[in-house]
């Protein structure tokens, strides 16, 4: 299941980024999907290693957006209640 889970979280388009946060009423817009996936696809995601999720998190706040950061935290937070 958790290799399921990071398949789906590195293979994310801005799309489907879009629609997630859509479907779990996050506002984003999509220049702010476009940095996200950016930040995203830089490195292989291992949800279950919050270290890297951390660091991931921590990149959003200062590359993109506090909030887009926490939008962010929010949606891997749906993910990771699959593992």
């Amino acid at each position: 299941m958790q290799q399921l889970v990071n398949n789906k979280v590195n293979s994310l388009t801005t799309k489907e980024l879009l629609d997630l946060a859509s479907q779990y009423n996050i506002p984003l817009t999509y220049q702010q999907a476009e940095k996200v996936i950016t930040i995203i696809r830089s490195e292989q995601i291992d949800v279950a290693n919050q270290a890297q999720v951390h660091r991931i998190i921590q990149r959003l706040q200062t590359e993109v957006d506090p909030h887009v950061s926490s939008v962010i935290q929010q949606l891997l937070s749906q993910f990771s209640q699959y593992l």
